[in-house]
């Protein structure tokens, strides 16, 4: 039986990333007389930046592209999917890998399934969507280079969409295909929240290996801010309750995100941002969350700048939204303050940022 109607089609995706039906059946089950995008690497796991980025892509077809069938392929579905869809693929038919900040090798678990897909669909229009970039400069670092170079270089159809000039020029110098600039995905999402009484500082700090913000300068800035009557509290766009894509046997048997209830997660947070006077954050997606819900925002950078590289390619007009370098707590407290003062009502409209994408799919 084939369907249509985009309620059917999404679920029939929704069925495929759970594992109920493969992807073949599903194929079989779409028009026959309607362009397919296919879209790798939708993640399943716990970072709320990169499931905005999915949910954000998912919308962008939606409203540009109503006429194109778009499916989403989990991440870990890859390599099935690479068996099932190359006898089935057809010469209009499109690729695409998933947005982010994880091409490089301090994610490597991200770029081995990217290279997977870039170097086996040489024959199909294949889109990177927007990244940063970041391969160390070391022996290990550029060794993964080398293998990022061999798998993108096979493919003359394959564009990479940089998110900062700095990502855009890396790709320009080191991989021979064609590379093209646009924001990130997320500021195509403009939330119609409800207006909340905004009350105290937020953290959203990074954890992880791109984290540069010492433990020590988090804990003295907290107490700084406390002792001038504010009120702190921590969090994160890692949720604690949902499953991380790197697992060990010490790890509590977590449920992974499915991509029916991403949309409703992302909510939560973005409305959790909303409620707050200012953010502080070291998280890229932090300082766009708070930009999209027009919440004052105070920017560390992460270990390679792709935070700072953003915020001076797309946010800097923003007055509400700013970058730091400082590191004494009693300056940073006095930063946060004077951020309440600002009218966080401005917004910029982004939607001219993603024309040379909308064109390369036109194309």
């Amino acid at each position: 039986m084939t369907v249509n109607l985009l309620a059917d089609i999404t679920n029939l995706n929704f069925a495929y990333t759970l594992g109920q039906l493969s992807l073949t059946k599903l194929i079989k089950q779409l028009p026959e007389d309607r362009q397919r995008f296919y879209m790798f690497g939708t993640p399943i796991y716990n970072n709320l930046g990169d499931l905005a980025v999915s949910e954000a892509q998912k919308r962008f077809f939606a409203e540009n592209f109503p006429g194109i069938v778009y499916i989403e392929i989990t991440e870990p579905q890859t390599d099935q999917a690479i068996e099932e869809l190359l006898p089935l693929l057809r010469p209009d038919d499109m690729i695409g890998y998933v947005g982010g900040g994880n091409i490089g090798n301090l994610h490597i678990a991200h770029e081995i399934p990217r290279r997977k897909v870039f170097s086996t669909f040489v024959n199909n229009k294949t889109i990177s969507f927007p990244q940063s970039v970041y391969f160390e400069d070391t022996e290990e670092g550029q060794e993964e280079l080398r293998k990022s170079q061999e798998a993108y270089n096979k493919n003359p159809n394959l564009t990479l969409v940089a998110r900062d000039t700095q990502t855009l020029n890396y790709f320009k110098e080191h991989f021979e295909v064609n590379a093209i600039f646009t924001s990130d995905m997320v500021l195509f999402l403009q939330p119609k929240r409800p207006e909340f009484e905004r009350d105290g500082t937020l953290f959203i700090m990074r954890k992880d290996a791109e984290k540069v913000t010492s433990d020590e300068l988090i804990a003295q800035l907290t107490n700084s801010l406390e002792s001038a009557g504010e009120e702190v509290e921590p969090t994160d766009t890692v949720l604690s309750f949902k499953a991380y894509d790197v697992k060990t046997d010490a790890d509590p048997p977590l449920d992974i995100v499915r991509i029916s209830e991403r949309n409703w997660l992302l909510t939560l947070k973005l409305d959790q941002i909303k409620a707050s006077e200012v953010v502080l954050t070291g998280r890229l997606h932090g300082m766009i969350f708070s930009a999209i819900t027009q919440t004052p925002c105070l920017v560390f950078d992460n270990n390679y700048g792709k935070a700072s590289a953003f915020y001076y390619n797309w946010l800097e007009d923003l007055d509400y939204i700013q970058h730091t370098t400082e590191t004494d707590p009693k300056k940073l407290t006095a930063m946060v303050k004077d951020l309440k003062n600002y009218d966080h009502s401005d917004t910029l409209d982004f939607s001219h940022t993603y024309d040379a994408l909308i064109n390369l799919i036109k194309e």
